[in-house]
C-alpha cells in the first residue's frame, strides 16, 4: 500500500467516528467564546485580549490532541489489536499517513477556529482592533510545535494506551497553564509541551529574533522525533498482553 493508500485508509477509518464532530465543532465554539470576550472586555487592552486568546489555545491544544490521537489509536486497538498495521510492509508509511492525517486536520482546524474569529469581529465591528500580522505569526508557530504534541502522543498511545495519554495530555495542559505565568529559560525552553507557549509569549513581546537559535534547534529537534517515531513503530511488535 502507497503513502496516498494510506492517507485514504486513514480518512476511511475515521468515517463513522467522532473524528470529524471533534474538529468541526470545536473551532466553530471556540471562535464564538473568543468574539463574545472581546465583546464584553471592549475596554481591555487589546494587547492583552489577544495574548489571553493565544494563550488559552496553546493551554487546551494538548489536551485535544491527547483526546484525538487516543481515541484514533484505540480504534486500531479494538478493530484488529494493531495486527492490520503490524502485517503491512513498511509500516513506518502507515504510521507516517496517520501522524499527517491527524495533525493536518487538528492545524486545518486551528486556522478555522482563529479564520472564523476573524470573521466574526468583522461582523460585529471590531475587527480593526486585532493585530493581524501578529495573531498570524503566533497561530503558524503554535501550528508548527504542535506536531512534537501529536508524535508524542502517537507513541504513547500506541506504546502504553489510551489512559496514559490522556493523562499526559492533562499533564501538559496544566503545565501551560503555569508557563502562561512565568517565562522559562535556558534549558526550559526545550520542554516539549512549552514551547507553544513560548513561541506565543516571543511573538507578543517581539523576541523572536532573541531566542531565533533556540528556535532552530527545536524545529530540528521536531523532525528528529518524528523520525525516530517512525523508526520505533517500523520495528514495533505490539503491546505485550497481544503477544
Amino acid at each position: 500500500m502507497g503513502f496516498l493508500g494510506a492517507v485514504h485508509s486513514e480518512f476511511v477509518k475515521v468515517k463513522h467516528t467522532p473524528f470529524w464532530t471533534i474538529h468541526l465543532c470545536l473551532p466553530i465554539l471556540g471562535a464564538l467564546l473568543f468574539t463574545v470576550y472581546y465583546i464584553l472586555y471592549g475596554n481591555t487592552a487589546d494587547y492583552k485580549k489577544l495574548k489571553m486568546i493565544l494563550e488559552l489555545t496553546a493551554t487546551v491544544f494538548p489536551l485535544l490532541i491527547s483526546v484525538v490521537v487516543s481515541l484514533n489509536v484505540l480504534l486500531e486497538e479494538k478493530t484488529s489489536h494493531f495486527q492490520i498495521l503490524l502485517g503491512v510492509t513498511n509500516r513506518y508509511k502507515a504510521m507516517f499517513a496517520k501522524l499527517v492525517v491527524l495533525y493536518g486536520t487538528g492545524i486545518v482546524a486551528l486556522f478555522c477556529l482563529f479564520l472564523i474569529f476573524l470573521l466574526a469581529v468583522h461582523l460585529v465591528g471590531i475587527a480593526n482592533t486585532i493585530q493581524l500580522s501578529m495573531l498570524v505569526k503566533a497561530v503558524a508557530g503554535m501550528a508548527f510545535y504542535s506536531l512534537i504534541i501529536y508524535t508524542l502522543h502517537l507513541f504513547l498511545s500506541f506504546r502504553f494506551g489510551l489512559g496514559i495519554s490522556l493523562f499526559w495530555g492533562v499533564f501538559e495542559s496544566l503545565q501551560c497553564i503555569l508557563y502562561s505565568n512565568i517565562e522559562l529559560n535556558g534549558m526550559g525552553r526545550y520542554i516539549p509541551f512549552a514551547w507553544s507557549m513560548n513561541w506565543v509569549h516571543d511573538v507578543m513581546n517581539s523576541r523572536l529574533s532573541v531566542h531565533v537559535t533556540e528556535w532552530i534547534w527545536i524545529a530540528v529537534l521536531t523532525i528528529g522525533s518524528v523520525l525516530l517515531t517512525l523508526l520505533w513503530f517500523s520495528h514495533w511488535e505490539g503491546r505485550k498482553n497481544y503477544e
